[in-house]
């Protein structure tokens, strides 16, 4: 089953209210199975005071109480959880709530101190998610065996504001998949809201292995905001979560025993070659491949054509006709 995650990022942009209204919609109105939430609550350890953007998202930190209300929003409308943590602080604040996924962001993939802090303070069985886009195979490779012993999702995608879908490289994710295929995968797509196949992109992602597809979600939808330029609306995820439940469905389970359709698909006679007698058949005669042809035919045998095969060298037990349908019974 793919899972489909709701991303709200710094959207919010500080504004408290919106973001409160951007959860509530999102748990009453979407099929989004999970809501992630980007928590950073120490902006001088993810960020140095010179960079550009520290002056303005220092006024768009949320204080740990609005992130409580926010998270206690989600759990009330029963939906999951995933918080995408940024500093020390934010890790041991949300290891309380018990998320189901935890993540870190590709651009701290390989900070020591954070991966110890994941480690130590959430629940072993918390999955973690390692933002794998714009990654070496070498950074990819050192994160996964530092979190090795838990269940690891490989989130692919990446923010290029937004993602031109020629960049997203579908033959790099299957290498990479085909080099770690005991690990879960998930999609997170940053197509342009407004790219006409936005939904065709992730869709065609999403059909290659992935386990979860995250999308920015916006009420404020083609209105430019902080991480606006590959948000949907909620209406559009909707239209994309029932997709994904098609695309489930032409999934399956991977079993590689006939299913009841294949197996109504296969029946020998009517739809695939049995073997019928060449000539009229006399009791003893030895079945080879000269004494029977294959056809299609309007009677139905039990015996696929290598259960006739694996019959070559076997006597008839009695008289047959030309034409006849060869079955279990005319062996001795």
């Amino acid at each position: 089953m793919i899972k489909l995650i709701a991303e709200t990022a710094w959207h919010h942009e500080g504004d408290y209210d919106f973001m409160q209204q951007l959860v509530e919609k999102i748990c009453t109105d979407s099929s989004a199975h999970i809501i992630k939430l980007h928590i950073t609550l120490d902006l001088n350890e993810y960020m140095d005071t010179h960079h550009e953007a520290y002056t303005t998202l220092l006024p768009w930190i949320f204080s740990e109480e609005q992130w409580k209300k926010l998270i206690g929003l989600i759990r009330f409308h029963g939906k999951e959880l995933m918080l995408l943590l940024n500093d020390s602080s934010a890790i041991r604040f949300a290891a309380q709530f018990q998320p189901e996924v935890v993540e870190l962001h590709s651009v701290c993939l390989n900070v020591p101190n954070l991966q110890k802090e994941l480690i130590d303070h959430t629940d072993p069985k918390t999955k973690v998610a390692i933002g794998v886009g714009g990654c070496t195979l070498q950074e990819v490779d050192a994160a996964v065996q530092v979190f090795s012993s838990r269940e690891t999702i490989l989130m692919f995608g990446f923010q290029n504001y937004p993602t031109r879908y020629e960049n997203v490289n579908l033959a790099k994710i299957r290498k990479i998949q085909a080099l770690y295929n005991d690990k879960n995968f998930g999609y997170a797509d940053h197509t342009g809201w407004n790219e006409p196949n936005n939904e065709l992109i992730t869709l065609l992602v999403a059909a290659n292995g992935m386990n979860y597809v995250e999308k920015h979600v916006s009420t404020a939808y083609g209105v430019e905001r902080c991480d606006s330029s590959a948000a949907i609306s909620v209406d559009m995820l909707n239209m994309l979560a029932s997709k994904i439940k098609v695309l489930d469905r032409l999934q399956g389970t991977g079993s590689l025993a006939l299913n009841e359709g294949e197996r109504s698909y296969s029946q020998y006679g009517p739809m695939k070659m049995a073997a019928v007698a060449a000539r009229e058949l006399e009791k003893d005669t030895v079945l080879t491949e000269g004494t029977i042809r294959f056809c299609r035919t309007r009677y139905k045998s039990r015996l696929s054509q290598l259960d006739i095969i694996e019959s070559f060298g076997r006597r008839i037990r009695h008289n047959l006709p030309a034409g006849h349908v060869i079955q279990h019974e005319d062996f001795e």
